[in-house]
């Protein structure tokens, strides 16, 4: 089966909400975008997708990022699990905001994650 992606304007809305609720400012939200992915084999929830140095300079542009959100992991999820896998997601991308990915072992994503989220909860308690 081909895998078919999908525009998730739900998605890029609540990676915005996010960002701007635990203030995660170095990150242009108008430079990310979000897809969902139907009929991957993947096991996993979400991936984050970067444009190479070479596309930057080449095409004159400026770095933006693509989450991939795979429909059938994703999409069955609770709610607070769906805002952890968005944390982690936007954990990859660097302060730079240059276009690359941090790999999982530079930091303790999982420990972020959850400080992270934990912020997210409370603020929107706030509100």
């Amino acid at each position: 089966m081909k895998v078919r992606y999908t525009p998730a304007p739900d998605l890029e809305e609540r990676v915005r909400m996010i960002v701007n609720v635990i203030g995660l400012n170095y990150i242009d939200v108008e430079r990310i975008r979000c897809v969902r992915s139907y009929g991957s084999r993947s096991d996993t929830y979400a991936r984050i997708h970067g444009v190479s140095r070479a596309f930057i300079i080449g095409l004159r542009m400026k770095p933006h990022y693509v989450i991939e959100f795979i429909s059938e992991n994703f999409d069955p999820l609770p709610e607070d699990e769906k805002d952890k896998i968005i944390i982690h997601e936007l954990l990859h991308i660097p302060k730079t905001f240059s276009g690359n990915l941090l790999p999982h072992g530079g930091f303790k994503i999982d420990r972020e994650v959850k400080i992270l989220y934990k912020i997210l909860r409370e603020r929107r308690e706030l509100h």
